[in-house]
């Protein structure tokens, strides 16, 4: 079976669209990285770590650098769509078909549901910027309409989608950058002027780098586009080490300057502590200032969301994982429109129980799929160093460095550092994400493993 045969069957021969450059992979990856997390992880995150607040950013940084060196050598030899679908499957088929089949429904299983939620979860956050612009229009109204029209972005075209959200990651970052540096500098010693650095001990600091991860969880968004990208093999690696760099250092920046600006106490307790900390410094046009950030950040955050479930809903889809339906490519626009619509109505009910009242159910999935998030890191250094022992043959374009008779050393310490952290996820989330996983688990053995239809890597080359 060839890629044309697979389109063909389900798709009316309809193939993806070859339409993101470096820039535009580098924005999808900055875009999803920042979202909605850095406006609203500030505050309990402060409240863990106290003034190492920015210690606990980098502690998640580091080890979310780490295990992205680990997806940028698997993008590198299998640029396909679905990102940790593809290698996983390919990481573990010498071990075992079924071991490879299981770990690339789990990757994108915990994947689709994880970040499906966080759209909605992000697009609340969107709602509540703009009513600051707009105070006559409630969260309520105008964060479905969001939802809405987002979906109906990414149904226009990956090339329309990768221009907007382009302009969009341009602006925060910059609009970030400004407010990180204005807060540093009010006041360059700040976080070293309380009484206590560590209130809370190192356990404080792990704890916050838990919650940090729902800034930094989507590591691997802009991979889950690799048949739409051109040159794949070297602009997939540069994007995605090159974004999450530039979000690593923004984020420092960030938990450094709003200690600086704004006490521990008052931030922990504030439901917007980055516009808290901004104002004490930036009385005059800070809040227009961060309203813009955050509205540009939360608004690519959704688009990554649903770009990367949908994507990893089309992978799945196309080897008969899950229905087929969702593996069709729409012949005019070239993109998976089954898997948008379908990921789009999920995050739009998300946004609708947000909205309702139901915020606090929706806050325990956005902390489930941070328990996706660290567990899927540590499973794709696993796969690098199995890709390693099992297939030293392969050579990759980006290599992981530092090797010890072919093993990424680093690989192992992120593998250890990412279930480390797992163990501070509260209990409930932590129990709905293996709860997942293990129904994840139940649908492979009930309804996939008699149906996939495995496509090896001389089937998914254009």
């Amino acid at each position: 079976m060839s890629v044309q045969k697979v389109h063909a069957d389900g798709a009316q021969g309809a193939k993806l669209s070859r339409g993101l450059g470096f820039i535009d992979l580098w924005s999808v990856g900055v875009g999803a990285l920042i979202g909605g997390g850095i406006f609203t992880v500030i505050g309990p995150a402060a409240a863990q770590a106290g003034p190492a607040l920015f210690v606990a950013f980098l502690i998640a940084g580091v080890v979310a650098l780490l295990s992205s060196l680990s997806y940028a050598e698997m993008a590198s030899l299998w640029p396909y769509e679905g990102a940790s679908y593809a290698y996983s499957k390919f990481a573990f088929l010498p071990i075992s078909k079924d071991l490879a089949q299981w770990m690339a429904l789990l990757c994108s299983m915990l994947y689709f549901l994880s970040f499906a939620f966080a759209a909605g979860a992000v697009n609340m956050g969107f709602a509540g910027y703009f009513q600051y612009l707009f105070p006559s229009l409630s969260p309520q109204f105008v964060a479905p309409i969001v939802s809405v029209l987002i979906t109906l972005l990414l149904l226009a075209g990956i090339k329309t989608t990768g221009k907007v959200n382009t302009i969009f990651s341009i602006i925060q970052v910059a609009a970030l950058f400004v407010i990180s540096i204005i807060a540093m500098f009010s006041n360059p010693s700040g976080p070293f002027t309380y009484p206590e650095f560590l209130p809370n001990g190192w356990t404080g600091v792990f704890a916050a780098t838990a919650l940090i991860a729902f800034g930094q969880m989507q590591v691997e968004a802009v991979l889950t586009l690799g048949e739409e990208a051109k040159n794949p093999r070297r602009n997939l690696p540069l994007a995605q080490i090159s974004a999450l760099a530039t979000v690593v250092v923004l984020y420092i920046c960030t938990g450094y300057g709003v200690v600086s600006a704004a006490d521990i106490k008052a931030l922990s307790e504030s439901s917007a502590p980055l516009s808290l900390a901004v104002e004490k410094v930036l009385p005059v046009g800070g809040a227009m200032l961060i309203s813009i950030a955050a509205l540009t950040a939360t608004g690519t955050s959704t688009v990554g969301c649903l770009l990367g479930s949908s994507r990893m809903l089309f992978a799945a889809a196309r080897e008969k994982a899950i229905p087929a339906i969702f593996g069709k490519v729409n012949e005019k626009t070239k993109v998976p429109a089954n898997a948008i619509i379908f990921t789009g109505v999920i995050a739009l009910a998300t946004t609708l129980m947000s909205s309702f009242g139901l915020g606090q159910a929706i806050s325990i999935a956005v902390g489930a799929a941070v328990f996706s998030n660290w567990l899927m890191m540590a499973l794709m250094n696993i796969a690098l160093i199995i890709t390693r022992i099992k297939q030293p043959h392969l050579r990759a374009s980006f290599r992981y460095p530092l090797n010890i008779k072919n093993i990424p050393v680093l690989a192992i310490i992120a593998t250890v550092a990412a279930m480390a952290i797992l163990a501070y996820i509260e209990p409930i989330p932590l129990l709905i994400g293996i709860s997942w996983v293990i129904v994840i688990t139940i649908w492979y053995f009930a309804y996939s493993r008699k149906r996939w239809e495995f496509l090896d890597e001389s089937e998914l080359e254009d």
